[in-house]
């Protein structure tokens, strides 16, 4: 074999191992490559977008395969905090159980009746890509986009065969509770990003898992409803670059998007980090529900 050949097929394979896919797909695109042996569709619909197993039943994309978002093992308890990330071993029998193996292309696909119903994909993306997973990405508009643009439906049971998966912990994307303090405290290293609703973020609202109502000091407020458009889509990166624009962060080094439990948190990462491409975004995973377990950690209430 010449050695240019070799050279060729030593960069094809490392290219088609690493590959990273664009973290958004369009209904034609998977309309287009829904059969290939490689593309795996993750149907994830839950009670925030009136969705179940028994919902999937009654209609969902040809040949995708149902797990609960809520309810499938995606989000556990860790340190007396709901919500968190389960950590590598219990997502790697999850996503095994699937029939997800690391050369599958996993496309996830949400509700898309509304931002909150968003979350669920990006935080699964988020997952993903915390295991070290780089080839997935999100169906724009989800489950409702494909029905409304007249494509085929399949009823019945998903069929499910078991795969080996195997995680390589990624840390980047996830900011510790250190790096959350020093931005608490105003140092410019990074940038505190509150993505709830202004309700929560001025303190007249809180959520159950949080011990006390308010945001963590010095943040600033992107809300996650703002990230998705009228069709329950993710915003395009100029668009999202505008909103990001308007909180005059840019001299800050790096970002961190919290929320409650790390669910509107998500989506917001996933606007600045995966469609806007504004570098070293994390998640601070925990949010209030973690911050206000200490009572000595401040928080801002307005009056």
């Amino acid at each position: 074999m010449k050695k240019g050949l070799k050279i060729l097929l030593v960069l094809f394979f490392f290219s088609s191992t690493s590959f990273a896919a664009d973290p958004v797909v369009e209904v034609d695109w998977l309309k287009n490559n829904i059969n290939k042996s490689n593309v795996y569709v993750l149907d994830i619909r839950n009670k925030l977008d009136g969705g179940s197993y028994e919902t999937f039943k009654e209609g969902h994309i040809p040949g995708s395969k149902h797990s609960n978002y809520l309810t499938g093992g995606w989000r556990a308890k860790v340190k007396g905090v709901g919500g968190q990330f389960p950590g590598p071993k219990p997502l790697e029998t999850l996503i095994g159980s699937l029939g997800i193996d690391n050369n599958k292309h996993v496309i996830v696909v949400y509700g898309g009746v509304s931002s909150l119903d968003f979350g669920s994909a990006s935080r699964v993306y988020w997952t993903f890509k915390t295991l070290g997973h780089e080839n997935v990405s999100i169906l724009n508009g989800g489950y409702t986009a494909w029905k409304n643009a007249g494509l085929q439906i399949e009823t019945g049971e998903h069929n499910l065969s078991p795969a080996t998966f195997k995680s390589k912990l990624n840390k980047s994307y996830s900011a510790s509770f250190s790096e959350v303090q020093r931005a608490e405290k105003g140092k410019k290293t990074n940038c505190l990003i509150d993505a709830r609703p202004a309700v929560f973020f001025a303190g007249k609202k809180k959520h159950a898992l949080a011990k006390a109502p308010g945001r963590i000091n010095n943040a600033k407020n992107l809300q996650e409803g703002s990230m998705i458009d009228e069709n329950n889509k993710i915003r395009s990166a100029s668009e999202i670059k505008a909103l990001f624009g308007n909180l005059n962060a840019d001299d800050y080094k790096g970002y961190i998007s919290y929320c409650n439990t790390g669910h509107w948190a998500s989506t917001v990462w996933f606007a600045l980090s995966e469609i806007a491409k504004i570098p070293d975004v994390k998640i601070y995973d925990g949010g209030m529900a973690h911050w206000t377990l200490n009572p000595k950690n401040k928080v801002i209430v307005e009056g």
